[in-house]
């Protein structure tokens, strides 16, 4: 018994071990799921493509979204990140920043236990259910999103704001610049916090933020993207994620019947189930007497989870995309309080057949939610789905000049994205092949928005073509160069 306390004492003093392992452990899962080719053009590759034609001093334009990457979310931080991309020009640098973001996380939070004044057990815990919340691994593998790199500054924010110690507004001021500018939608966190702090007093602060969130979502949204991405990057391409066109009508009519949509989507099935999933792995949180007190702490995070309760779209009502990372810091923060003898008396407040193993509880309960809803279970089966023609494609990606313009598959892009021109193959797309230099296909796994018949048809078409050669075929990998290039 001796021994287990000396060792959670030498644990707990030591956040960065638990950093390091989670770092560590999360490259490593990133990395092996692009290794095994099942990263995607979207948003790997369109971002990848952008921070390497930065690092190049050259114009960011996405010619997979065929507009300039400003025009997409209006993610400022791509440009800096361009610029530290220069000197470690790979892919896999990219999602050891995003494990990094991720993983540093942990020292807010062992920042608040000690004011919180939690238990080395407690502390060890609320670290474990935090690491183990399945959005952290399963946006931590989904490719790479500028907007994670500000998750461990939101949180950090959060947590100075709440326990007021803030001790410089310029430092504050830069981080809420950070978050700004890693995504527009994160306006609406900045707006949220700014509420938050009206709500609890801080008048002046409160609507400073209030009015630098808004300031800065119209500012992008209606100057930046348009001017960077031109007609075809308006705000308003975001719509079919709302359930509406992109060519809306603003008349008194069609708004109102655009208001009556939303207020059907919010209260919808779809949205008690999206709710669900977000309380499960945290349900313990729900067996105590100060739940309400608690569940306060989601006051901040309401606008972004309002935006995705409207929506229809069913990436941003799981667990498995970017779109809900933000509600974490909340989860996190409401997980420390709830174990805390400060804040609401600790266990003491959960019922008395949960107060004795209480920890151990939460523990068993974290690593259970994350073996069902996180995509660790990925690993052994639905991940393995290229190995049979991983070689070849090594050897065709080889083959691939770094000058060409490239036309391929969707899981393929990502491997051959630090060039100005790629694109992947879509079969509601019609190709003019002159435009490209190589053509690089995978007759058995087609791709993302293809299917067999799209790409036989393509690879009869380059066979018969005298302009077209086959330099290599194999495992049903066939790269094809145009002979004029």
């Amino acid at each position: 018994m001796k021994a287990h306390l000396v060792l959670i004492n030498k644990i707990q003093k030591k956040e960065n071990i638990f950093f390091l392992i989670s770092f560590l452990l999360l490259s490593l899962a990133s990395s092996l799921r692009h290794y095994w080719f099942h990263s995607s053009s979207w948003d790997l590759g369109i971002f990848e493509q952008a921070i390497y034609l930065i690092s190049q001093g050259q114009e960011p334009y996405s010619t997979l979204l065929d507009f300039h990457i400003l025009g997409d979310h209006g993610a400022l931080v791509l440009y800096p990140l361009g610029i530290i991309y220069k000197y470690f020009s790979s892919t896999y640098f990219l999602f050891f920043v995003q494990s990094f973001a991720l993983s540093f996380s942990i020292y807010p939070l062992s920042r608040l236990s000690k004011n919180l004044n939690l238990s080395n057990l407690s502390t060890i815990t609320s670290y474990l259910a935090f690491l183990l919340y399945p959005i952290i691994f399963n946006v931590n593998i989904f490719d790479f999103h500028p907007e994670v790199l500000a998750f461990p500054i939101v949180l950090d924010v959060f947590i100075s704001l709440k326990e007021r110690t803030v001790n410089s507004f310029w430092n504050l001021f830069i981080k809420i610049v950070f978050i700004l500018s890693c995504k527009i939608t994160n306006s609406f966190l900045i707006f949220g916090f700014g509420i938050w702090l009206i709500f609890r007093g801080f008048l002046k602060f409160g609507s400073l933020l209030v009015s630098s969130a808004l300031l800065w979502f119209f500012s992008v949204a209606f100057f930046l993207i348009p001017y960077f991405g031109g007609k075809d990057a308006s705000i308003l391409r975001q719509a079919g994620k709302f359930g509406f066109n992109e060519n809306l009508n603003t008349d008194l009519f069609s708004l109102m019947k655009i208001i009556s949509q939303l207020f059907l989507q919010l209260f919808s099935v779809s949205n008690i189930e999206y709710l669900i999933l977000l309380l499960l792995p945290i349900l313990y949180l729900l067996f105590n007497k100060k739940r309400l007190t608690i569940f306060s702490n989601l006051i901040p995070f309401l606008p972004l989870l309002f935006v995705n309760l409207i929506s229809d779209s069913f990436s941003m009502k799981n667990l498995v995309h970017q779109y809900s990372l933000f509600i974490v810091p909340f989860l996190a923060v409401s997980i420390q309080e709830s174990l805390s003898p400060v804040s609401i008396q600790g266990l003491k407040n959960y019922p008395r057949w949960f107060q004795l193993k209480g920890n151990y509880f939460i523990l068993f309960w974290s690593i259970a939610t994350f073996l069902i809803f996180s995509r660790f279970t990925y690993y052994f089966g639905p991940f393995h789905s290229h190995f049979e023609s991983s070689t070849a494609r090594r050897e065709a990606i080889s083959l691939v000049k770094d000058t060409s313009s490239v036309l391929t598959t969707n899981d393929l892009v990502p491997h051959l994205s630090r060039r100005r021109d790629i694109k992947f193959l879509n079969s509601e797309e019609i190709y003019n092949f002159n435009n490209f230099d190589e053509i690089l296909l995978d007759k058995k796994n087609p791709g993302w928005k293809s299917n067999s018949e799209f790409i036989d048809n393509i690879y009869k078409k380059l066979e018969s073509n005298i302009n077209w050669g086959k330099i290599y075929e194999k495992n049903n990998i066939v790269l094809f160069i145009r002979l004029n290039s």
